[in-house]
């Protein structure tokens, strides 16, 4: 079942290119819709105890081989892509081919990658991912030098993780006399690099996924891009949480001590991103650059639960990774209503909006204020549950942290009383929303705020598989003082 969720959207993508233009959109929701359908089926089967791991019995140049499996981190992840995938086609009439098309192309690159067992097969399908979101922000892009600015930095650091790949499968092959990119081996080998090895091949894949997250100070590509691209792109980078995932699949288990060695520089690194770039989203004066911006200091409040390296951490890390998607993926939606509507995403032009587009009003203050945390919803959860996890290692880092809470009030609450409230001589149409928008809408409002009321069903299986990440860092550490660091935030974990 699980090749069928990731070989799905690739079916899907080729189907696209024969149809004709009007059948574009039915078949895209239907097949996204199946798509998000039978993700869920298989989290649910997970659930239930279900093992989802597959192995082709033979391999290509004897030391490439198709295994993938799945866990709730991953599976939660998919689950996101799939949602937002389904939402944006329902949502937003997308009838050019070329971009419906990539669109599927690029949801056959998630799966694959969240999936991937191996770490060649995981390059694979992060490399494959790049193409089609070049090619829609070439085509469709309002400017192309972002474009190819990114493809610049995402290209860097994935020389850089493929360098680090091939010198660990060349240690795994000194120690066992196997040539192999297969994860389980690797994580099954603590003596296979030292700890200066480790410290080099960490720096590595973490500058490769820090450019992709983007986190300080590898993040200048993304607010042009964001800001320059089609909306699915900047709805596809916020929900597809490439780079935290390959934090917790690479850096974690494959190299602890250099995860404990460098936790206080990532610390601050993340703390930095998230004021830097809260403070530039206040002085925004475009509402996706502002959406941009907000993104991105939030993106450090993930990283840092991620290196907080204890359970509540990384669980709280990824259930806010989903919550992110979701609501920060609903304002580009709602941005680009205002762009459709009004052709322009300046702030300083929008005023009455309460006045002009009320049930619109009503849709976007419920997101904004799941965007800034309000408890009882989905993102309340998660940044709470985050924050807590680094309070365990330095309540220090947990206030600076905490300020993403406070700044993002500041600067979302503000933007909203001009855009919505302020009274000026009018010049703004009403409007009102279609049927397809108000389903899509109150379908993100039920899970903001069921999920923020019972998160359970995600946090009981990612604080099991976060156990087994720390124990695994614990079984591969050979430094002493890494042990006593996990030993040390391990405990007292379930405080929910």
């Amino acid at each position: 079942m699980l090749n069928y969720l990731i070989f799905f959207p690739l079916v899907a993508g080729f189907v696209i290119l024969i149809l004709n233009r009007g059948g574009i959109k039915v078949f895209s929701v239907i097949a996204s819709l199946i798509m998000f359908c039978l993700n869920a089926k298989i989290f649910l089967d997970y659930l239930n105890g279900a093992n989802f791991e597959y192995q082709l019995s033979f391999k290509v140049a004897n030391f490439f081989s198709y295994h993938i499996g799945v866990d709730s981190i991953s599976l939660i992840l998919m689950l996101l892509s799939s949602l937002m995938i389904f939402l944006s086609f329902l949502f937003l009439k997308v009838e050019q081919k070329a971009m419906a098309s990539c669109i599927f192309f690029l949801e056959f690159a998630i799966m694959g990658l969240f999936s991937a067992l191996d770490g060649l097969l995981f390059y694979i399908f992060w490399e494959f991912s790049l193409l089609p979101l070049l090619y829609i922000m070439g085509v469709y892009g309002k400017d192309y030098r972002a474009g190819i600015k990114f493809f610049i930095y995402a290209f860097a650091g994935s020389i850089l993780m493929l360098l680090a790949l091939i010198y660990q499968a060349y240690a795994t092959y000194k120690l066992l006399n196997i040539f192999t990119f297969d994860l389980e081996i690797w994580k099954n080998n603590a003596s296979a690099i030292s700890f200066n090895e480790q410290l080099l091949l960490f720096g590595a894949f973490f500058i490769a996924f820090a450019i992709k997250s983007p986190l300080f100070p590898f993040h200048t590509w993304a607010p042009k891009v964001y800001a320059n691209s089609p909306i699915l792109v900047s709805m596809m980078l916020v929900a597809f949480k490439m780079a935290p995932f390959g934090f917790l699949r690479f850096c974690l288990p494959l190299f602890p001590d250099a995860s404990v060695y460098f936790m206080p520089l990532i610390a601050a690194l993340c703390i930095v991103s998230i004021i830097y770039n809260a403070l530039v989203a206040y002085r925004a004066t475009n509402l996706k650059e502002l959406i941009a911006y907000s993104s991105i200091s939030h993106i450090g409040v993930m990283v840092l639960g991620i290196f907080s390296l204890n359970v509540l951490g990384i669980s709280g890390a990824v259930f806010y990774m989903f919550a992110h998607g979701v609501v920060t993926g609903s304002l580009f939606l709602m941005a680009e209503l205002l762009n459709k509507k009004y052709k322009t995403l300046e702030i300083s032009y929008y005023h009455s909006l309460a006045h002009k587009a009320p049930l619109f009003s009503i849709f976007f203050t419920l997101i904004l204020l799941a965007s800034i945390s309000l408890p009882l919803t989905i993102s309340f959860v998660g940044e709470f549950l985050t924050l807590l996890g680094v309070a365990k290692v330095s309540l220090l880092y947990a206030l600076l942290a905490g300020l993403v809470i406070i700044l993002g009030a500041i600067y979302m609450l503000a933007v909203f009383r001009k855009m919505f409230f302020m009274e000026k001589e009018t010049h703004i149409e009403n409007f009102s929303l279609h049927s397809r928008e108000i389903i899509t809408l109150v379908f993100v409002t039920i899970l903001i705020f069921g999920l923020g009321v019972a998160p359970k069903i995600f946090l009981e299986p990612l604080d099991n598989n976060a156990n087994s990440l720390i124990e695994m860092m614990n079984t591969r550490a050979i430094n002493t003082e890494t042990i006593n660091f996990l030993n040390h935030t391990k405990g007292e974990n379930d405080v929910r």
